[in-house]
């Protein structure tokens, strides 16, 4: 793909936009105790902030597909809040996930590098990481799996320093203790039946602190790049703080994709993305475009523009 394909979705009312954050954060609180910790991290703010992020991303691509036609169904793939979840949308026959990562730079849009070589990542921390169940299907009817890289701006990133994140979790000490409670009785392991009701749940956080569990400072555009699908597979590469410094000279003979900082994190395009984990990794650019499936959006976009 080119940068010329790439999307950028911008004109998702305010409004809107906040009530599928504060709809992503009551999810990423409330499936904490049954969440597996992926990243080894010991913050319950930051595993929400995390977990919501997610959501988010997943929600404006669900905005953006309705208001252009888009035949996607999210409903098919929609789990409960105490299961794994298998994929985000089926969309042309295919079960897709969203592979969505945040990204540093300042202003509204990137400045200097172009998203079109931003990586697409997929973990592959161990096996049985995300990447080794990349040709599981879980939806009926569905003909293959896909992946779908998006991106959006997570701070504003300024001589090398970071500003404010654009999304803080505020709980009270007695709402993080009850959460706490709760990963401690069931360890991130998903359940068979409903082990509480939404109601109760939501209840006690009440009991226990105030129901605003965020602070928004700005709306991140959602930035469509590119999709995969197992034709593609062959092309991915590990790169992680082990691995060897693929894609170098692949695509990127004019400057260092990458460098591997002293803590083993990656450190892409001076700064604008980091890592942490080994991921099967793309640059975006070696994909076809999502816009390549619907070329009509260039004439008939809504809610967002084709960056030029």
């Amino acid at each position: 793909m080119t940068e010329n394909e790439i999307i950028i979705v911008d004109g998702i009312p305010n409004k809107e936009y906040n009530v599928f954050v504060k709809e992503s954060v009551k999810y990423a609180i409330i499936s904490l105790p049954f969440t597996v910790n992926r990243m080894d991290i010991s913050g319950i703010n930051t595993r929400i902030q995390n977990t919501a992020k997610g959501k988010i991303a997943e929600s404006a691509f669900k905005i953006f597909c309705k208001a252009n036609n888009i035949d996607s169904n999210f409903d098919i793939c929609s789990t409960p809040f105490w299961t794994v979840d298998k994929r985000d949308f089926t969309l042309l026959g295919l079960e897709w996930d969203i592979k969505n990562n945040y990204i540093y730079h300042s202003g509204s849009t990137l400045q200097g590098y172009h998203y079109s070589h931003l990586p697409g990542l997929v973990p592959n921390k161990h096996n049985g990481d995300q990447w080794s169940k990349k040709n599981e299907q879980f939806i009926n009817n569905t003909k293959s799996t896909a992946y779908l890289f998006t991106f959006m701006k997570g701070a504003d990133l300024t001589n090398n320093s970071r500003g404010d994140y654009f999304l803080k979790i505020n709980i009270s000490t007695h709402q993080f203790d009850f959460i706490k409670s709760l990963w401690d009785k069931y360890q991130g392991q998903p359940q068979s039946e409903e082990p509480f009701s939404e109601e109760w749940f939501w209840n006690e956080m009440s009991n226990k602190g105030s129901e605003s569990f965020f602070e928004l400072k700005f709306n991140p555009n959602l930035i469509i790049s590119g999709c995969a699908n197992p034709n593609y597979w062959h092309l991915f590469k590990d790169t992680g703080a082990y691995e060897k410094n693929n894609f170098l000279q692949d695509y990127f003979e004019d400057y260092t994709w990458y460098k591997k900082a002293r803590t083993g994190s990656l450190n892409f395009m001076n700064g604008t993305f980091w890592s942490r984990i080994t991921n099967a990794t793309i640059p975006v650019t070696a994909l076809p475009s999502f816009l390549s499936l619907f070329p009509s959006l260039k004439n008939t976009i809504k809610y967002g523009r084709i960056k030029f």
